[in-house]
């Protein structure tokens, strides 16, 4: 009895040992297959969704304004009369800068016959002065008596200040006015753009005296007229505060010479002389019979 038992203990150890070694190689045998599966599974290619990148907006493009050449033509009231402003000899910085203020404020235009040796250093004004609409014009390099020069010599003077202008404000037509008003048939061979004399002449280079300035105005303005100043002088931008209210009021328009010519004769001619733009009932155009008064060197 004793060893049937013995016996039946011993069968339970071995059985139980071997269920034990049964589960053991089989947690083993599913442990490979499963690595098997991971490594299997970790060599097929894995999709990498592409990084999301954020659309960003398209650069904006600042528009600039394209430059004006030339500036835009003043409208003209066909029923107020019209007159051209000239200044002469200039720019000088502090007195031009003060006369373009006035000019401004006042709604009005006006050519700059300028001078070479006057422009060097003061390019920006006379970029300002063309880009708020007044003309910019020549008075030669060095405002000689252009009679006296040699054929070269007139070239340079004239060919000269008008490239030099060019280069600043892109014009095409370049007018000219002779120092002292000074031409003749040699001289005006040389010369490819409209000669712009005056009309008006305010002495204010003799006077000096806002009062004297503003009298010739009043007693010799006129429908058309070319008026013959110089912004070199403190005295005449002083009068100019007078005088260009004062003509505002009396229902003058001031307006370049180019826009002048243009309104009365749709358009100025090369070589041809201009002292006046009077209205069609009076006189289209008057060209001065004889040189004006001489006009003072700079």
């Amino acid at each position: 009895m004793i060893v049937l038992i013995i016996s039946l203990i011993m069968a339970l150890a071995v059985a139980a040992e071997a269920a034990y070694c049964l589960r053991g190689a089989q947690e083993q045998n599913g442990g490979r297959q499963g690595g098997a599966a991971v490594l299997e599974e970790s060599t097929e290619a894995v999709e990498t969704p592409a990084p999301e990148t954020e659309t960003l907006p398209p650069e904006t493009e600042t528009e600039t304004e394209p430059e004006t050449f030339p500036p835009p033509v003043t409208e003209i009231d066909p029923n107020r009369p019209v007159i051209a402003l000239t200044f002469d000899d200039g720019p000088q910085n502090a007195n031009t800068s003060r006369l373009l203020d006035i000019l401004r404020e006042n709604g009005a235009h006006a050519t700059f016959f300028v001078v070479g040796y006057a422009l060097d250093g003061n390019e920006d004004v006379v970029r300002r002065a063309y880009e708020e609409g007044n003309e910019i014009a020549s008075h030669t390099l060095n405002h000689p008596h252009l009679t006296s020069l040699s054929d070269a010599e007139i070239d340079q003077e004239i060919g000269g200040m008008r490239q030099r202008i060019v280069d600043i404000t892109g014009q095409q037509t370049v007018l000219l006015r002779p120092p002292y008003g000074e031409t003749d048939e040699r001289v005006r061979a040389h010369i490819t753009d409209p000669i712009i004399l005056w009309s008006v002449d305010t002495r204010d280079w003799a006077e000096k005296d806002v009062d004297s300035i503003f009298g010739h105005i009043q007693n010799d303005i006129f429908d058309g007229a070319i008026v013959l100043m110089h912004d070199i002088h403190s005295t005449t931008i002083d009068a100019a505060e007078v005088f260009i209210p004062w003509l505002r009021e009396q229902g003058y328009q001031m307006v370049t010479v180019s826009e002048l010519g243009q309104y009365r004769e749709g358009g100025l001619e090369a070589g041809v002389r201009y002292g006046a733009l009077r209205p069609a009932e009076t006189e289209a155009a008057e060209e001065p019979a004889e040189e004006p008064a001489e006009e003072p060197a700079a």
